[in-house]
């Protein structure tokens, strides 16, 4: 469980220095990380409080925070430049609220629904992703009031935001096939999304980012979508549960299952762009969603084990930064929502601290992790 800090053996493994009596000395070098590693602010209960514990917490124990606006999109008020609905404009407002100074911000939007395949969404007072007022009714991703909406708001929430890293679109590769009108029209949106936005902020870093599986693509549809995606991003930033197998939803979630390269198809796209995980997570607990066929068998010792092979294979990647999904369990927000969808089961139990608050051993991994000096 424990990280086991490594020296650096040069040679046949150890660099031997001689001092005056001639006895050997061991020259070690101090382990670093490559990455910033972080938290969404996801809460785990309805309650005011249980969201300000949440922000207090994630701002505490990481070094980048992701604001991940995966809301939908307040369209009517992006393309006439009208004031955002309130309930947009205070979650820009508190981004940056208590973070730790030097805390790295990660700012994430999307055009799409949440099955990543039609268009996003109302995002207004009365909550996420709202039936979309009728003149944005039918409208493909590629119509010009859309792109113009789009381009608009993002420049909106950066300039309100300030981020470090700003992702335009989320899972972009998820449910397209290179095939399909959909995805070409998707395609005219992001390039001239990414064209706009990276001439207003030619220095910040303008991505979308990716899933290394699907229930609808298999791999190698994945990485054809995913090269053609990344010609309008500056990063390869990947989204990983692999806890979850689409191709097997009843087996155990044992990482030794899959292989410590799982992430270097993604990554040899483009060896080029910087790479990141801008989300992932794994289950402490058995995952059994009836109505998707889910039977996935968890434990706290097989989630440490993710989170040192994520680790490893991050610092083996030169990753940039590191989002983890969540930091802790949200019982009672399930409990609380009434008909919760299944799909909210899935990351339910990916907390590093258990749904009573518990620290689990990955909790322990993750704080070595972060004492770490950052290359």
């Amino acid at each position: 469980m424990v990280m086991k800090f490594k020296c650096l053996l040069i040679g046949l493994g150890i660099f031997f220095g001689c001092s005056n009596d001639n006895e050997p000395v061991v020259e070690e070098v101090q382990a670093t990380r490559s990455f910033t590693m972080g938290f969404t602010a996801f809460p785990y209960d309805l309650t005011v409080a249980a969201q300000l514990d949440t922000y207090e917490e994630v701002a505490a124990n990481g070094d980048i925070f992701l604001n991940h606006l995966d809301h939908g999109v307040p369209w009517d008020e992006a393309l006439n430049g009208t004031p955002f609905p309130t309930e947009v404009q205070n979650t820009l407002n508190g981004t940056k609220t208590g973070l730790q100074p030097g805390t790295k911000v990660l700012l994430t939007a999307t055009p799409t629904q949440q099955n990543r395949k039609e268009l996003a969404g109302y995002w207004n007072n009365e909550g996420s992703h709202r039936d979309l007022p009728d003149f944005w009714e039918g409208k493909s991703f590629d119509d010009a009031d859309v792109i113009v909406a789009y381009e608009k708001y993002c420049k909106r929430i950066i300039d309100a935001v300030q981020p470090d890293y700003f992702a335009y679109a989320i899972e972009t590769n998820a449910t397209f096939l290179k095939d399909r009108i959909a995805f070409t029209q998707f395609l005219t949106l992001a390039q001239a999304t990414y064209a706009s936005l990276k001439m207003a902020y030619p220095d910040l870093p303008i991505f979308l980012t990716l899933q290394d599986r699907s229930f609808e693509n298999s791999h190698s549809e994945l990485l054809e979508t995913s090269k053609m995606l990344l010609e309008y991003s500056d990063f390869i930033a990947m989204s990983t549960y692999p806890f979850l197998d689409y191709t097997d939803l009843q087996r155990d979630a044992n990482p030794q299952l899959f292989a410590t390269s799982w992430l270097n198809d993604f990554r040899n796209l483009d060896t080029a762009k910087p790479f990141a995980i801008s989300e992932t997570g794994f289950c402490a607990e058995d995952l059994v969603i009836e109505n998707l066929g889910v039977r996935v068998r968890g434990t706290e010792e097989w989630q440490e084990q993710y989170l040192t092979k994520l680790f490893e294979a991050c610092n083996a990647l030169d990753a940039e930064f590191l989002v983890w999904f969540v930091y802790r369990d949200y019982d009672g927000l399930c409990e609380k929502t009434q008909n919760p969808p299944d799909i909210l089961k899935v990351w339910r139990d990916n907390g590093l601290l258990d749904g009573e608050g518990n620290p689990r051993p990955s909790f322990q991994t993750w704080q070595e992790w972060k004492a770490l000096p950052k290359q």
